[in-house]
């Protein structure tokens, strides 16, 4: 025994020799600690694990230094299915003595097994989930669930005392004894599932047979006075004997279990059981779920096709009424000079791009448009123009826009640029304040850039030539997107650092 200030060995003085403090009581909580560690180790080598728990417990609670207690505990609540809380215990242990410690290697075993490690995660979330089953009153989830832990842990006390409870619930107390019997093989004292067989019997009629009492290895109901004397009078004796430990023998009492076949069969009887779950409960559920959600977006879309037909047919009324007026003043317009001219071509336009408008060539319809000399001629050609000419020019800028991004990275020729300027200086001929314009500017001067120095290596002439054209056309760039106050003034900006990077060159 070492002193509890100093760490030296003391005698059998009550003070220590090294540092002189009063360990008269120290020694007696330390005994009272080892007294309780042995009569805790004596009930776990008789599979009394409850009683063997809660001897250690207080073992630990007179002395939390009590390594050889703790791992004890650790290994008992190991034994019962609780790999959490023995784990817990070995961590404590490892904490208060890192070296020369059994609790180590238990970590390690565990820690080494990543499949074990998921296998106990899943255990306790599977278990939780039946026991919310079970308060929710869903019995048999909760059975189906309780059976798939015990497939996994096999030594869960408390998820076989559950099992029994909802087995007992229903009155099947034939199914209720067998996990009870389980608990007791584990557990050979635990007091609650004696408290359940006793109420088995009493339900029917004492019917319980002896064989299969003797077989759990079940004792009989203690008295609880007599417990507590005999604890008392084996504390005492340890006390005055003076002892501290007995240490058992090196052997490996407390083994997972890992019976290969027992173990596949467990699991192949869990996959029966889940896929047969899934196919009774979860799937038509989910079935039920998709068809919802199918028939959701069937009225969706059958809403949109309404609205686009009704929109078709609008426009299509309103191409044949400009038809209409295009054949009654034909006749008049016939005796007109390039007036008149003008008004067959704008009636022409509005028609061709209401054309390219339907067919959903917004590029065309644009291009169309913005060639219209009046589009204010009739109130019908006006009320066409401002129905189409918004959506037209956004999605002709989108096209535009989309097309010279795609282009650009692969392109390594003079034409190649050519057609990538091309499209992203047509992006901002239409509504370009509704695409990312801001990027279309960083890759139209990335592209002039880029030409010019393909240029420069065939000949000076031509890479001046398309330095002349891309300072221009940049410039005239810049000069408008600082015109209108509502544009992002980054965009100018980007096009501004390609210019100085040619001028520059």
């Amino acid at each position: 025994m070492r002193c509890y200030k100093c760490d030296s060995v003391l005698s059998n003085n009550d003070f220590c020799n090294s540092c002189g403090a009063d360990v008269k009581v120290y020694k007696k909580v330390v005994r009272l600690s080892n007294a309780y560690y042995n009569m805790g180790l004596a009930k776990a080598q008789i599979r009394d694990l409850t009683g063997a728990c809660e001897l250690l417990r207080r073992s630990v609670r007179f002395d939390k230094k009590n390594i050889d207690a703790r791992n004890l505990l650790g290994l008992v609540y190991f034994e019962m299915g609780e790999a959490v809380q023995a784990f817990s215990e070995w961590v404590i242990s490892k904490n208060i003595q890192p070296d020369k410690n059994l609790a180590g290697d238990y970590i390690r075993q565990l820690q080494s097994n990543p499949v074990r490690m998921d296998t106990i995660n899943q255990t306790i979330k599977k278990y939780n989930v039946a026991l919310s089953y079970a308060k929710q009153g869903s019995d048999d989830l909760a059975v189906i669930q309780l059976k798939k832990v015990l497939n996994s842990n096999p030594n869960l006390i408390k998820g076989h005392l559950l099992l029994a409870l909802l087995y007992m619930k229903k009155g099947d107390y034939v199914k209720a004894k067998k996990p009870i019997m389980k608990t007791l093989k584990i557990d050979s004292n635990n007091p609650l599932a004696k408290k359940y067989l006793e109420e088995i019997a009493e339900n029917t009629d004492g019917n319980i047979k002896e064989t299969e009492t003797k077989k759990s290895g079940a004792r009989k109901v203690e008295d609880r006075r007599d417990i507590y004397d005999y604890e008392k009078e084996q504390v005492e004796r340890e006390i005055r004997a003076g002892y501290d430990i007995a240490i058992p023998k090196r052997k490996n009492v407390y083994r997972e279990s890992n019976a290969g076949l027992i173990t596949v069969i467990n699991v192949v009887i869990g996959i029966i059981l889940g896929v047969a779950m899934t196919f009774f409960l979860l799937i038509p559920a989910k079935e039920k779920s998709l068809n919802d959600a199918h028939n959701k977006e069937v009225l969706k879309l059958n809403s949109q096709i309404d609205t686009i037909n009704t929109e078709k047919r609008t426009l299509q009324n309103t191409v044949e009424a400009l038809e209409g007026e295009k054949t009654s003043l034909q006749g008049q317009l016939d005796t007109k000079g390039s007036e008149n001219d003008q008004i067959l071509a704008d009636y022409e336009k509005i028609l061709s791009a209401a054309r390219a408008y339907v067919t959903a060539d917004f590029v065309g319809c644009a291009e169309t448009l913005k060639q219209m000399g009046d589009a204010s001629r009739s109130e019908t050609m006006n009320s066409l123009y401002v129905a189409i000419q918004p959506e037209a020019f956004k999605q002709a800028a989108q096209v535009c826009y989309n097309n010279g991004k795609n282009a650009l990275p692969a392109a390594n020729t003079l034409e190649a640029y050519d057609a990538v300027i091309a499209e992203l200086n047509k992006c901002f001929g239409y509504d370009y304040m509704q695409v990312d314009y801001s990027d279309a500017a960083e890759k139209l001067g990335d592209a002039y850039e880029k030409q010019y120095k393909l240029a420069l290596g065939t000949s000076i002439e031509m890479a001046a030539s398309y330095k002349e054209k891309a300072l221009k056309e940049m410039t005239d760039m810049v000069n408008m997107l600082s015109a209108n106050p509502n544009a992002d003034r980054k965009a100018a900006e980007r096009i501004q650092v390609h210019i100085n990077n040619i001028m520059a060159s």
